[in-house]
């Protein structure tokens, strides 16, 4: 999705919400990711949280759940943010 200008979107308005934005996207393949992947990950959460993860790249597990940090970063993930309250 790229941007002619701040606030404009291809092919219209700028979502407004998380749903919008990922029913926009579809099943992109607009880059190579998209021929070998099996599903898009697009992520899952509150979106008005204070902190917000981002991974490198979806794994196996997320490729097939089509959900982040399924797979064992995810597990060290949950086991690290046990500790932080």
């Amino acid at each position: 999705m790229s941007t002619d200008a701040p606030g404009t979107w291809e092919g219209g308005a700028r979502p407004e919400s998380l749903e919008e934005l990922r029913a926009l996207m579809g099943d992109c393949h607009r880059c190579a990711l998209g021929e070998t992947r099996t599903r898009l990950v697009f992520g899952v959460g509150d979106p008005h949280a204070r902190l917000m993860l981002v991974g490198e790249a979806p794994g196996k597990n997320e490729d097939l759940k089509g959900e982040p940090f399924v797979g064992a970063a995810g597990k060290h993930l949950d086991r690290c943010s046990r500790g932080s309250g």
